[in-house]
């Protein structure tokens, strides 16, 4: 939405209009204005268009700023409006905020650098507005269309709340009738409700706890149940909340299995991975067509023989079979019911990668134990081809971020000699016509022509200086010609006279060799360290330390704001940290950073001085 902004500029000084267009285009260049002088132009494009942004001053000819957000707010609500005023006051500020204003911008010089700060903002809390309404609309949709049961219930067993798939797995007919009924009533044993409070009174969570519910009519169902204790903030027990799920299918399904299927031992030819069950001598008495397919070997080859000694690797026999007595000496097993990844061997003595689950066949009598083996030799070659892409990945970021520091360079220097130079050329030939004023004819025309001459140097004056600034700010020439620590102080120099944040800078470094690349990353982490200060962290002072530490540049900048909490260090839209990490990761380097709520913020930054290569051979 930010590449192309559509925005309404409502002011009855052209002057103004311009002011917030030019401030406004420096942050947003493919901006499109369209302005509005009177009540009839503001209903006609309030209900023509539908705007990205409407910009307000509050002092009109023929209105004010409040009934342009009301009439902005009534057609488009989420459409972001700020007031650029120098007429308001605090009260019209407070008053405007209530009626939905999303920022006050005063019209003087100090403030109008705020104006694209605050378009900036306004458009981020909108994305925060939709994305929430977007996710409590998802998050209804998908309690209202989850097949499993979910629900809130009260300490004293009243249902607070229930979506449609839990009414209908209870059989009631709306939601108030089954909020009508008590959730100890629905209990078929109360041993097990007891359990299932006790359980989590005890650990205030439970996962996959079985038991069994009447329905409305009667019938007795298979559920299970996930819940946990939500407390309020005087930490008292407020209410349980979870999910039922009706398995009477799976256990009915379960009870045949262990009478009939389990007896058994029948696995189904048609698995795709190996199914191998083994007697309490550790012997195999079912092997599977998938386990023929890759283990090699034919199943009547390996019935009644010693698993071991057939698809477990030499150096893991032993343990294999230490664990087999473990078990049925004690019960205690590390490895039934888990998912692990293990090495087995092939007919002819082949070592691959497999995924391996061991379960117990619950049976009357001695123990049987069943394997589902999965190779998973493709999986890790990809997941080594997906480990080698993200390294060239890696590669290709530093190789971008390369051809983008040279990009600037270039850019500076053609904007600094080859345009400043054009500039002072035509300043030089100003200077020859304001000595041939003698030419113009009357006296009136001679007072203009030397009024406009005299003008003109000025603003070419001007335009220099611009140009000279956007070239500091694409790349300080300070950087290539004195080094980074100079640069450091100049950016400091800047970022004091931007902010009014007062910065302390210590540096040790002596003589340091540090190439371009390196300088660069560092000037830019501290660029960005900075800009991060001044976005979010409220500070009002900065501690900055250079100084080299066993072959490494030590970068440290300490502000004494708010302190990042680990959420937005961690967080999906902390890109300007990533790519801090990303520029000193490519140069074997790290950055660190330490939020603590109320002490502020450091960045240290850790890069060799060096090349690895280099330093190895010095």
């Amino acid at each position: 939405m930010e590449d192309s902004l559509n925005i309404l500029l409502v002011d009855d000084n052209p002057d103004d209009r311009a002011l917030a267009r030019r401030e406004i285009g420096r942050e947003f260049p493919n901006c499109q204005f369209q302005q509005v002088t009177s009540a009839k132009e503001l209903s006609q494009a309030i209900e023509s268009t539908r705007w990205d942004m409407v910009v307000t001053d509050y002092q009109l000819l023929w209105t004010d700023g409040i009934t342009v957000l009301l009439a902005v707010k009534v057609r488009w609500p989420d459409c972001p409006v700020i007031m650029f005023t120098g007429s308001g006051n605090e009260e019209v500020a407070v008053q405007a905020m209530k009626a939905g204003l999303d920022d006050y911008v005063l019209k003087s010089p100090k403030h109008y650098a705020r104006l694209a700060s605050a378009v900036h903002m306004a458009l981020e809390r909108l994305k925060q507005r939709r994305a929430l309404r977007q996710a409590e609309t998802r998050y209804q949709s998908l309690c209202d269309d989850v097949p499993v049961g979910l629900f809130r219930v009260a300490r004293d067993g009243r249902i607070i709340d229930a979506n449609p798939a839990l009414i209908e797995m209870l059989g009631f007919p709306d939601r108030q009738a089954l909020l009508a009924v008590n959730a100890m009533n629905f209990f078929a044993d109360s041993t097990e409700r007891h359990a299932l409070l006790n359980a989590l009174k005890g650990s205030e969570i439970i996962r996959f706890f079985e038991t069994r519910f009447y329905r409305r009519d009667g019938k007795l169902i298979w559920a299970e149940v996930n819940a946990r204790v939500i407390r309020h903030d005087l930490e008292q027990v407020a209410c349980y909340e979870g999910s039922l799920e009706d398995i009477t299918s799976r256990k009915e399904a379960e009870q045949s299995f262990r009478e009939s299927e389990a007896r058994k031992g029948a696995i189904l030819d048609s698995a795709p991975d190996a199914v191998i069950t083994i007697n309490e001598g550790g012997c195999i008495i079912e092997f599977n067509p998938a386990a023929e397919r890759i283990f090699g070997r034919r199943r009547d080859d390996v019935l009644g023989k010693e698993l071991a000694g057939l698809i477990i690797p030499h150096s893991l026999r032993e343990k294999h079979r230490r664990g087999l007595e473990h078990y049925l000496a004690t019960g205690h097993s590390v490895m039934l019911g888990k998912r692990v990844e293990l090495t087995a061997l092939r007919a002819q003595d082949k070592e691959f990668p497999v995924e391996l689950t061991i379960n117990k066949v619950n049976l009357d009598g001695p123990p049987l134990f069943t394997g589902f083996i999965r190779d998973i030799t493709d999986r890790k070659r990809a997941e080594k081809q997906l480990r080698d892409s993200r390294e060239q990945l890696r590669a290709l970021a530093g190789y971008l971020q390369s051809v983008r520091e040279e990009e600037r360079t270039r850019i500076s220097r053609e904007v600094h000699d080859e345009l400043g130079q054009a500039l002072t050329g035509l300043k030089m030939d100003l200077a020859w016509l304001n000595k041939r004023r003698a030419e113009v004819g009357d006296a009136q025309e001679l007072r203009q022509f030397e009024e406009k001459l005299k003008e003109l140097p000025e603003r070419v004056d001007g335009i220099i200086a611009a140009v000279r600034k956007i070239a500091t700010e694409l790349r300080p020439p300070v950087l290539d010609d004195f080094g980074l620590e100079a640069a450091i102080e100049w950016q400091i120099h800047e970022f004091e006279k931007r902010t009014g944040i007062h910065c302390r800078f210590t540096c040790t470094l002596k003589d340091l060799d540090l190439d371009p690349d390196r300088a660069t990353a560092v000037f830019r982490i501290f660029q960005e360290t900075l800009t991060n200060i001044v976005r979010h962290a409220e500070a009002t002072q900065v501690e900055i330390h250079l100084r080299e530490e066993g072959q490494k540049l030590i970068l440290e900048v300490h502000d004494n704001g708010r302190g990042m909490s680990g959420r937005e260090l961690s967080g999906t839209r902390s890109l300007g940290l990533l790519g801090m990490r990303e520029r000193a990761t490519m140069l074997d380097g790290e950055v660190n950073i330490i939020g603590r709520q109320g002490k502020g913020t450091t960045v240290g930054v850790r890069i060799p001085i060096h090349r690895t290569s280099e330093g190895q051979k010095k």
